[in-house]
């Protein structure tokens, strides 16, 4: 893929304004909030990169995916085995490989394992599921994750099965946090406007009239794809060593609502992902709070569970009714920035949209 002048600056520009707003965000809630902000804080912070991860690909290609939370857990048991306190390991699974047993790696090389693990499954796997489209790949990547979710529950020699994996380091702070988010921000909107991807995003409505312009739809769905498992798997290890032991059922039907909420809400890119991500978060912690019990007026309730779900699923019905290419649609935070400085300028200044450069670069975009 080579990096054309035209896009790189712009795609790490994009990158450097939204990093500077979350910095802004983070932090104000590191000097403002209390301990349980930081923690809403943290988790905020892992679920932006996870749905960064699968934005990479149904961002591009227009294809959802409910799959991407099983890159989750192979990227948070693959770094999580090699990070674990080998003496709970001996207790918790003592019929592992002793290469397993006896490892106690550092945060980076254990994650860079759980990222290369992910991302070999989704490469053996890829060429298969980047083929289908609509509701297809929301069953067969449905499939996948329920398959995933199968074999770490039953593979007790290696995860302990259904039971809760302890020893796991706290490794994850807000420091690694930020880092990653850095990293897989920049790899975002770099593959997101490079000419793999916009061609790709040209597929979104057409693959047909795609493909008759010029643009590999398959191998560029199978690039996205790849790289989206990766920077998923990347969410799961930093979830993993923050929360200290995990179990399948974290990443099973719960985790995929959500993140697939941000994304279809949030819209169709990177922006959109935080935006969304942020939306998400903001009401899920609001709603979690009402389930305790509230009071309306003379109407009052003690315990309301199930919430925080069902409004969620009201809200991706009204997203997908009202404004089906969600609350930011195609646009990135630069679009939007060179949009508003172009209608201040002069008419006649002749400067072009970004979406004018693209249609320059690709007429199918």
């Amino acid at each position: 893929m080579a990096m054309s002048q035209k896009w790189w600056p712009r795609a790490l520009i994009g990158s450097a304004q939204i990093l500077v707003l979350v910095s802004l965000i983070v932090a104000g809630v590191s000097l403002l909030g209390s301990s349980t902000d930081q923690r809403i804080l943290t988790v905020f912070l892992i679920n932006l990169i996870a749905a960064i991860g699968l934005q990479i690909y149904t961002g591009t290609s227009g294809i959802i995916s409910f799959g991407h939370v099983g890159f989750m857990a192979l990227g948070a048991y693959g770094s999580a085995l090699f990070t674990a306190d080998p003496a709970i390991k001996a207790m918790g699974i003592p019929n592992a490989p002793d290469f397993i047993l006896t490892s106690a790696m550092g945060f980076l090389p254990a994650m860079l394992i759980g990222v290369g693990v992910a991302a070999i499954v989704a490469a053996v796997i890829g060429r298969v599921f980047v083929r289908l489209g609509g509701s297809a790949a929301a069953v067969a990547t449905l499939g996948f994750m329920v398959m995933v979710f199968t074999v770490l529950s039953n593979a007790e020699e290696w995860t302990r099965g259904a039971k809760a994996f302890s020893g796991i380091p706290a490794y994850t702070t807000m420091g690694w946090c930020m880092g990653a988010f850095a990293v897989i921000l920049v790899i975002a909107r770099l593959l997101r406007e490079s000419d793999t991807g916009l061609g790709l995003r040209s597929s979104r409505d057409d693959a047909i009239a795609a493909q008759a312009s010029g643009v590999d739809v398959v191998n560029s769905r199978y690039v996205m794809w790849v790289a989206s498992a990766a920077c998923s798997a990347v969410a799961g290890a930093l979830y993993a060593h923050y929360i200290g032991a995990i179990l399948p059922k974290a990443f099973h039907f719960e985790l995929t609502f959500l993140i697939v909420t941000m994304v279809i809400v949030g819209g169709q890119s990177i922006t959109g992902a935080i935006v969304g991500t942020l939306l998400i978060t903001i009401l899920a912690e609001a709603l979690r709070r009402l389930e305790n019990g509230f009071s309306l007026g003379s109407f009052s309730l003690s315990e309301a569970p199930g919430l925080t779900t069902a409004v969620l699923a009201l809200l991706i019905v009204f997203t997908l009714t009202m404004r089906p290419q969600g609350l930011v649609g195609r646009w990135e935070l630069d679009d939007l920035t060179m949009r508003w400085l172009a209608k201040r300028r002069p008419a006649a200044s002749g400067a072009a949209l970004p979406f004018e450069k693209d249609r320059e670069r690709n007429p199918a975009a």
